[in-house]
């Protein structure tokens, strides 16, 4: 960093408040906003030159030996993929996979109606979707993509070095350097105001995101989870933040849930706020139903399911952030209360049942495979970027 690079990105806000509360981690974290994923990025700069993808291709499939002339930068990028951490768990990770899938179909609708709402409110943080068209012209396709990504990376066992959820990790970690390495060489992107595009602070946010809004979204709807469960959910997607790119400093802040929350009460403090791409991002996704329902019935139901998932945005969101991001139908947030009843006497029977919790898990996961293949219509991702600026 020279000496007319500032400190802090203008996004950094609070920043008074957050250096008084925490200190040199806020501090820390603010300079993370300039910082990006400089392994993937170099083997990114190489692709953009005009370099093959087949050689990272049959090092994901069959590890990097399997590519003798590799380039340094994909023997580099792979050295990361290949290095397992050593605080991994692999019981923790299979606990941590069971706890999500049993979630089910309640997951997509926390991560709709939470994790990314939540991401919206940033305005800097969803400067790279608007750039792309990522989750406004295409949102149904990019919620199911990011729905299969969450599924293949929660499989027990989709962490293993050649499973597919591990390697829709890498891949997903090299397409945000391929968009990362675009967008700063396409001009007009305000790295004084936004920090770099898909930046290590924004980064760990979307792991938050998927743990820990996740844990908590379920919690409001009803599920219950053992301390260990929770734990271990954490500590999964600990795991998939080392294999997606995000520093190891910032990884550490999962090392447990309690201290992830903290973590969080400071990232959400430091946030600026919505603009008009947030509004216009909330807005698309809102109305997914719509363009997913095919059959009469379906449509029949469209109405109501739009205004079931505005009421969990407020009531995951609270007013405020739903009214910045101009989600509509206020009073359905009390849908939170018959929900929370149907969905906690459903967990009591669960734990009184033998293999109860094993059933539901291989339900839930069935049904949210079956949903996404539905919302993908046969066509799988490639988690390959699209062309900055399509439509």
């Amino acid at each position: 960093m020279d000496s007319k690079t500032p400190r802090h990105p203008a996004r950094f806000t609070n920043a008074a408040e957050a250096l008084h509360r925490y200190g040199a981690k806020a501090d820390r974290f603010g300079r993370f906003m300039f910082a990006g994923d400089p392994i993937a990025d170099a083997l990114a700069t190489e692709l953009l030159r005009g370099g093959s993808r087949a050689p990272f291709e049959r090092a994901l499939a069959k590890g990097i030996g399997a590519v003798p002339d590799a380039s340094p930068a994909l023997r580099a990028f792979f050295a990361e993929v290949d290095h397992v951490p050593d605080w991994v768990n692999p019981h923790l990770l299979r606990v941590g996979a069971r706890t999500y899938q049993r979630t089910g179909q309640s997951m997509m609708f926390v991560l709709s109606a939470w994790s990314l709402m939540n991401g919206y409110h940033s305005s800097a943080a969803v400067k790279p979707l608007m750039a792309t068209r990522q989750l406004d012209a295409a949102a149904p396709r990019r919620l199911a993509e990011t729905g299969r990504f969450l599924v293949e990376v929660c499989q027990t066992g989709g962490l293993h070095r050649f499973a597919p959820g591990l390697q829709t990790a890498v891949r997903v970690r090299l397409m945000h350097a391929i968009v990362r390495q675009v967008l700063l060489r396409k001009g007009g992107w305000r790295t004084a105001d936004w920090g770099v595009p898909i930046n290590q602070a924004d980064m760990v946010g979307t792991v938050l995101e998927f743990s820990l809004l996740l844990l908590e979204g379920c919690r409001m709807m009803g599920f219950h989870f053992e301390p260990h469960e929770s734990e271990a959910v954490v500590h999964l997607w600990r795991y998939v933040g080392h294999l997606s790119g995000v520093h190891p400093e910032l990884l550490d802040e999962l090392s447990s849930e309690a201290r992830g929350v903290r973590f969080a009460e400071m990232v959400k403090l430091v946030q600026p706020g919505p603009d008009q791409d947030s509004i216009d991002l909330a807005a698309a996704l809102r109305v997914v139903p719509r363009t997913l329902a095919t059959g009469r019935v379906e449509r029949l139901f469209v109405p109501f399911v739009i205004r079931y998932h505005d009421g969990l945005t407020r009531a995951f969101n609270g007013d405020r952030v739903a009214d910045a991001l101009r989600i509509p139908n206020p009073r359905w947030k009390l849908m939170i209360h018959p929900t929370r009843a149907f969905i906690g006497t459903m967990e009591r029977l669960r734990r009184g049942l033998p293999y109860g919790t094993r059933a539901v898990a291989w339900l839930g996961n069935t049904m949210v495979r079956q949903a996404i293949g539905r919302m993908l219509g046969g066509v799988e991702p490639t988690f390959q970027p699209a062309p900055v600026g399509a439509t």
